[in-house]
């Protein structure tokens, strides 16, 4: 199963100063004991995880990756492998539980005073980062530097990133796991690979073909390896917070027994289009794409899909045997060593006597040939003509592109399918989505909108029936994007029930911009929400509305109106005097009427809060006095009235005619006398906190305290 991590878990968030660069989403391809680097023909040490091109296995080259038939990588033109260690949580009772995670997000970054000189991965090129024996930080080992240049730790090439609750801020990465416990959004892992090349060799075993630069993921290259390859920077986010009763930050191990993280590494084996990679490098690495977004290079945006996991799901583990769920032991002879010396051969490898599991053929394939239909050009069917790539979530008022029928079916699912069944549903459009669904109507919704130029690869999920048919493979439009056909023939008639067509739907009305006293979107439901009061659902909702609501109707402090209003889901709305939820915080949000999770807040210019009535007669307001929250009586005794009607002239006209100089108000309905403050009984003097006080239900202008007495003196 694919586990989707929260989108905060992916960002460059470690290199500061990048001047360009890409990153690539990839799924995982394979998991197991492959290393087909380390461990050639064989079974390796440890466990993996393993994305990108489909002919990864134990026997793979450079030459296999580029002739895969697919990757799970989203840009098609890369079949490279990356692989990184499996993260187990090992349990007192002895147990292992792999700790599930999605697969990497691999940068591809230009840095460096020769970053204009950096050329392609050669053809054939492999690379090994990290040193998977390390159980401490290595202060010996440095990268090559000069006096502009210095160089640093190589230990720096690995760093970790605890990804904490939304709203809160992220920590500071380290070089070492820690507080894993606490990363509920995930332990990201990253590695930096070697970007200096001796122009030589394309692979050595000891990886003496390559070096770091001086700075690692920046810098000057040594002169013994001067040729400047792109920086390789992997994440992988491991869900630390799915492991169950996972309570102590030291038990996370990697699948070389490491429970320190300073052993966490990286391989590499060039799987790249030569074409594109060279053009991608050339004209988007170090002259442009700031964001790293892949639809910033046309290079990479014609050869981009976001349906690789769909495409090429993953395989089948080639060695046989067991590395996740809940395990016994690690997988191999590996054992955890803390360190801080070095682990040995001997505790993370089997010897010669243990037989070894059992290894199938690697499933070397080649890429299938795949149909591009052509917009208004006739597709599948003699009478169907391809209309192009709609976005399926657009504008709509809950219709979708087309809605009166739809039919799933991975395994045959193909666009003369689709074709077919709508034409015999007695439909004219037909439109497919995520890999298996097909959809008919004789309408088209007139609020659907084709995909741009920058979009245009959305339509990119290969189909489930031709995946699994083999032969040409074709499109099925996307994720939550429809590939859509009109039936031309023009003796045809539509004879399909229309009751719920896209074609009711009312043209889109663009949204108002925000008015002058918009406050900003909030993250909502983060710690409880960001506005506690109101909560009414209307779908005929409008900021003009609520705000009207919430400006007039009766507030939990017995006024009327309130300071802020808010609006959720377009048709939820919130009002309240403060910002409340743990976790609140604004968020990058453009729509008036708010979205999923996300609040937009307004304030109410016209609200005028309660404020303290500075005195009554000789009774002069002083301050604002806590009464013990446990035992020690009433700070103010023993007079007491209680009237559902209190006002501070009741208050202090009770307590006046019962001879006491001290009078205070409670809970809005409680009056309180004394000649003296009881400071033995914990009572407190402080400043009023606006956001406590309450309304005299007697006169709706005038506060009090409901954790504290407005205390009058005389």
């Amino acid at each position: 199963m694919k586990l989707i991590l929260p989108w905060v878990a992916i960002g460059l968030t470690v290199l500061p100063g990048s001047d360009a660069f890409w990153r690539i989403n990839c799924e995982i391809i394979q998991t197991g004991r492959v290393d087909p680097l380390v461990n050639p023909g064989t079974v390796a040490a440890h466990a993996h995880t393993i994305t990108g091109g489909s002919n990864i296995g134990v026997n793979s080259t450079p030459a296999d990756m580029v002739n895969s038939e697919c990757t799970s990588c989203e840009v098609t033109a890369d079949k490279s492998a990356y692989w990184t260690p499996l993260l187990y949580y090992w349990y007192p009772n002895g147990s292992f539980f792999q700790v599930p995670h999605s697969g990497a997000v691999v940068y591809y970054l230009g840095r460096g005073p020769n970053v204009n000189n950096t050329v392609p991965f050669p053809p054939g090129f492999k690379i090994l980062s990290g040193n998977k024996a390390l159980r401490s930080y290595d202060t010996q080992s440095l990268t090559y530097g000069n006096a502009q240049y210095p160089g640093r730790p190589i230990a720096d090439r690995v760093s970790f990133a605890c990804l904490v609750a939304f709203g809160l801020k992220l920590p500071p990465n380290q070089p070492y796991m820690y507080n894993a416990t606490q990363c509920v959004n995930g332990l990201r892992a990253q590695i930096g690979f070697q970007s200096c090349w001796n122009g030589i060799d394309l692979y050595k075993t000891d990886n003496s073909h390559v070096a770091y630069q001086s700075g690692i993921d920046n810098g000057v290259c040594p002169p013994s390896h001067p040729v400047q390859l792109p920086i390789i920077f992997v994440e992988t986010n491991y869900a630390v917070g799915q492991v169950p009763n996972a309570t102590d930050d030291n038990r996370f191990v990697f699948s070389q027994g490491d429970p320190t993280g300073y052993g966490f590494h990286g391989d590499f084996i060039n799987g790249w289009d030569p074409v594109v990679q060279t053009n991608a490098v050339n004209n988007c690495l170090y002259n442009g794409a700031p964001d790293g977004v892949i639809q910033e290079c046309p290079y990479l945006n014609e050869v981009d899909t976001t349906g690789a996991a769909a495409n090429c799901p993953e395989r089948r583990q080639q060695v046989r045997e067991n590395v996740t769920g809940m395990l016994d032991h690690l997988p191999g002879c590996v054992q955890v060593t803390y360190g801080p010396g070095s682990a040995t051969a001997a505790q993370m490898e089997c010897n010669a006597s243990v037989p070894i599991p059992y290894i199938t053929p690697t499933p070397m394939g080649t890429p299938l040939p795949t149909a591009t239909p052509v917009i208004g050009q006739q597709y599948g069917l003699p009478t169907f003509q391809y209309l192009g790539c709609y976005n399926d979530t657009g504008p709509g008022g809950g219709y979708r592109t087309l809605s009166s029928l739809a039919y799933s079916n991975y395994s045959f699912m193909t666009i003369e399918f689709c074709q077919q069944y709508c034409t015999s549903k007695g439909y004219q459009y037909a439109g497919l989505e995520y890999a298996q669904e097909c959809h008919c109507d004789n309408n088209l919704n007139p609020t659907a909108q084709l995909t741009t130029a920058v979009t245009m690869n959305e339509c990119t999920w290969t189909c489930g029936g031709t995946l699994t048919q083999g032969g040409t493979q074709e499109f099925c439009g996307g994720l939550s994007y429809m590939s859509v056909y009109n039936n031309t023939n023009s003796s045809f008639v539509g004879f399909g029930d229309n009751s719920n067509t896209a074609g009711n739907t009312q043209p889109y009305v663009p949204a108002a911009g925000f008015a002058s006293n918009y406050l900003g979107c909030y993250s909502d439901n983060h710690g409880g929400r960001a506005l506690a009061n109101g909560g009414i659902s209307w779908n005929n909702m409008s900021v003009e509305v609520w705000g009207q609501y919430c400006a007039t109707t009766q507030n939990v402090i017995g006024g009327i109106g309130y300071q802020y209003y808010g609006l959720e889901y377009t048709s939820q709305c919130f009002c309240g005097n403060q910002l409340g939820g743990n976790n609140s915080f604004l968020t990058p949000f453009t729509t008036p009427s708010g979205g999923a999770n996300a609040l937009s807040l307004y304030n109410n210019t016209g609200y005028n809060p309660p404020a303290n009535k500075p005195s009554v007669g000789k009774f002069q307001s002083q301050t604002c006095l806590k009464d013990p929250t446990i035992g020690g009586g009433r700070a103010l005794q023993p007079g007491v009235l209680r009237n559902n009607n209190m006002t501070v002239e009741m208050c202090i006209k009770y307590c006046l005619g019962n001879y006491y100089n001290y009078a205070g108000i409670e809970y809005g309905v409680e009056c309180y006398c004394g000649n003296q403050i009881l400071a033995s009984t914990g009572a407190v003097i402080q400043a009023c906190p606006a956001t406590t006080q309450k309304l005299c239900p007697g006169n709706p202008t005038v506060s009090s305290l409901p954790i504290g007495s407005v205390v009058f003196t005389y």
